[in-house]
């Protein structure tokens, strides 16, 4: 007696097909989605730690105001340079740490720069109690969209500011991007030892 064998059948054939690329697809669907967040969770991640970066800096330095004065600069000042960009700069008892060996009193100035579609704030120095140049402008943070700062004092905001004392309280607003994403922060610093 021969054993009598049997096949698939077109249809059964197809129908496996059919199933098997259903399942691939759905497969390829999640990996797609799943990469795709991955890579957008990373951008975000970038993005906040140059802002925490950013911040953190700028909070110890404005929390290290020299609130009196040296030299015939205002302890603190903002405005626009000849090119319509915006500055923040004010003395600092935190200074870098290639710099401490020079004294404890810098110049800290960050500017906002135009770059193609969007802004850099560049970060410089200068020890005030020795006879240096101040640093070179360093790009601190690329990609930003947007910079804003606005002072507190005697119980209101401004959007300017030119007194000869610093404000009470700085609030700043910067949004960066990334592509597509934009992703706006904001923190505000009280400035310790000034008076309203």
């Amino acid at each position: 007696m021969k054993g009598a064998t049997r096949g698939f059948t077109l249809i059964e054939v197809l129908l496996a097909i059919l199933i098997g690329s259903l399942v691939l697809t759905s497969v390829y669907g999640i990996f797609s989605s799943v990469s795709g967040a991955r890579n957008r969770l990373e951008t975000e991640g970038d993005l906040f730690h140059k802002a925490r970066i950013f911040f953190d800096r700028i909070g110890g330095e404005l929390s290290s105001l020299r609130i009196s004065a040296l030299g015939k600069e205002a302890v603190f000042g903002s405005g626009q340079t000849s090119t319509g960009d915006f500055f923040l700069e004010f003395n600092t008892e935190l200074v870098s740490p290639l710099l401490q060996k020079y004294g404890g009193i810098s110049r800290v100035r960050y500017e906002v720069q135009r770059d193609e579609g969007s802004f850099l704030l560049l970060r410089s120095e200068k020890v005030l109690l020795a006879d240096m140049a101040a640093s070179e402008p360093l790009l601190f943070i690329a990609g930003l969209n947007t910079f804003q700062v606005r002072y507190f004092s005697q119980g209101r905001w401004q959007e300017s500011w030119s007194g000869k004392t610093p404000p009470q309280m700085v609030e700043i607003t910067l949004e960066l991007k990334a592509g597509d994403l934009l992703i706006p922060f904001r923190s505000s610093f009280v400035l310790s030892g000034v008076r309203g």
